[in-house]
């Protein structure tokens, strides 16, 4: 079984492909190995791995911070010998991506950083706050969005509403693609409780890497705003909204996705 000690915490990977190292991460590895990695491994050496917390990688004791989780990114580089990778995520991935990019800069080709906000909006707090306490008692989570208003009755979901009937939806539900345990659960959700960039965007602005921040066009309002405030920060930069997409792109349209992506690593000369 791949399991690479990063830093005293043991994260199962997988590793498929050649070239340039390119790693893709969020949650569970499965969501990526559907749609990314068959198609990015004809051009890079694309690694996934299962978060802290999820799928067979180790659970250490919380309280977790971005910071955390970029230190394991970058072990877990070290553990694989990998001196410089692209790195990119979508969700809690995005955030840990861009923090890896201020942490480590000597260490990022570039950067992805996908469907998520550079710090959360009051609603965004409340709705994190909320989702903890459905972990407190066993319901499901992360079922929608954040709303970017008071007067939004709730937010957007986070795949389309058809999405669990389609036969890609029926398919992921037999893969064990949860957010961890009860107590894993709630230490991710206070990672974005906590999570705000602002002190850090004069560093974005001399940062060195370029970044590419994308977002679907269905998203909350506020996510595409920030995303777009987000962008605007990096040094080297650009910005992509994938029409019709919610949170869950890299599944629901991995074509638009894996386009944006890749196309943004040729302009790169990655």
């Amino acid at each position: 079984m791949p399991t690479a000690n990063a830093g005293g915490v043991d994260l199962y990977y997988e590793s498929v492909g050649e070239g340039t190292p390119l790693i893709l991460h969020g949650h569970g590895h499965l969501g990526w190995m559907i749609y990314q990695v068959p198609y990015f491994s004809q051009f890079y050496r694309v690694i996934v791995f299962d978060r802290r917390g999820t799928g067979r990688s180790a659970d250490p004791p919380g309280p977790w911070s971005a910071a955390d989780l970029a230190l394991d990114v970058r072990n877990l580089m070290d553990t694989l010998g990998i001196d410089k990778a692209i790195v990119g995520g979508a969700s809690l991935g995005g955030v840990i991506s861009s923090q890896f990019g201020l942490d480590y800069p000597d260490r990022a080709l570039a950067l992805i950083v996908g469907h998520t906000i550079p710090h959360v909006w009051p609603l965004g707090v409340q709705w994190a706050y909320d989702q903890i306490a459905l972990a407190e008692r066993g319901e499901p989570v992360v079922v929608r969005q954040p709303r970017s208003y008071e007067w939004e009755p709730e937010g957007p979901p986070t795949v389309a509403e058809d999405f669990p009937t389609t036969l890609t939806g029926r398919y992921l539900a037999t893969l064990d693609r949860g957010l961890g345990n009860r107590d894993a659960l709630m230490k991710m959700l206070r990672v974005l409780t906590d999570w705000d960039l602002r002190p850090r965007y004069p560093e974005l602005q001399r940062l060195e890497v370029p970044a590419l921040v994308i977002v679907g066009g269905n998203e909350p309002q506020k996510t595409i705003e920030l995303s777009y405030e987000w962008h605007q920060q990096y040094k080297i930069s650009e910005f992509a909204i994938l029409p019709n997409t919610h949170h869950g792109a890299t599944l629901e349209n991995p074509i638009g996705w894996n386009a944006a992506v890749h196309g943004f690593l040729t302009r790169h000369g990655l």
